[in-house]
């Protein structure tokens, strides 16, 4: 009978085990194609984590964020604001320090004013894809005049489309064509106060987490040498506590911090594994 019990716990432990690898490199493929600039491919891998372990928290990544994090910063990054809301609302009532899902939820309330896109405009997947298929950048910008495009120009979003080989003219021209799809919604002020609430709140605790990360962590000494991220967050900080709050600058500029905040823990990996390597080869 112990034997029993033993043999169905070792089970039970065998495949909570194989589940967290399998969670792990789901969420590794979704997460290269969120910064490809893939977003629809991101979210189908992302939920697939979620469906069979809606708990998963990637340990590869800091500061902490739930998955529902990253299924809802793949449906911002393709202007699906409606359907991001609710993985944010989900992410911060599992973790109450996923900061980045705070900052990105406030960001969200915001932007379910934002215009709607035509049915038939591109996504960001498709634009990103023409481009690596060597399609010219005047041409992608003249297919987007006729039919629209479907998603905002933010920081991350710029450099996903200049990594795949957007030029100036194309991002002005992206950007001049989803300013004139339509003029955003008003959103009312208790939305837009609880979204000044929500960034602020977000971007103190992101600050106070790099701080503390920097002070007294081993690994905290290749986090933001360059105080680049800090000083962003500071800016923020200082467009927040103004009246009236400029919207059009706030947010492309938190925005900015998410996504340094993603490139800064593969960097601050990366220089970690270098040092250590560099210490065994001694």
């Amino acid at each position: 009978m112990a034997s029993m019990k033993c043999f169905r716990l070792f089970a039970l432990l065998s495949i909570a085990a194989c589940a967290g690898i399998g969670s792990d490199s789901e969420f590794l493929t979704g997460r290269r194609a969120l910064l490809r600039g893939e977003p629809d491919n991101a979210v189908a891998s992302f939920e697939r984590v979620a469906q069979t372990n809606p708990g998963f928290v990637p340990d590869m990544v800091s500061p902490r964020r739930s998955i529902w994090t990253y299924v809802g910063r793949a449906h911002y990054n393709a202007g699906r604001y409606a359907e991001a809301r609710p993985a944010f609302e989900k992410a911060v009532g599992q973790m109450s320090d996923d900061y980045i899902a705070k900052l990105y939820l406030g960001l969200t309330r915001l932007r379910t004013g934002a215009p709607r896109a035509p049915s038939k405009a591109f996504s960001l997947q498709e634009v990103t894809f023409a481009l690596r298929e060597g399609v010219e950048p005047r041409r992608v910008a003249s297919l987007a005049r006729e039919r629209g495009v479907a998603f905002d120009l933010t920081r991350e979003t710029e450099s996903q489309l200049q990594t795949a080989g957007a030029d100036g003219a194309l991002l002005a021209e992206l950007k001049k064509i989803r300013g004139d799809g339509g003029k955003q919604s008003p959103v009312g002020e208790p939305q837009r106060a609880q979204a000044v609430k929500e960034v602020g709140e977000a971007l103190n605790e992101l600050r106070e987490w790099l701080d503390y990360t920097i002070a007294y962590t081993p690994q905290g000494k290749f986090w933001d040498p360059g105080q680049d991220i800090r000083k962003q967050i500071q800016l923020c900080l200082k467009q927040v506590a103004a009246r009236p709050v400029d919207w059009d600058t706030l947010a492309p500029n938190a925005e900015s911090v998410g996504s340094m905040l993603e490139e800064e823990s593969d960097r601050a990996r990366r220089d970690e594994t270098a040092e250590r390597n560099r210490q065994l080869r001694r």
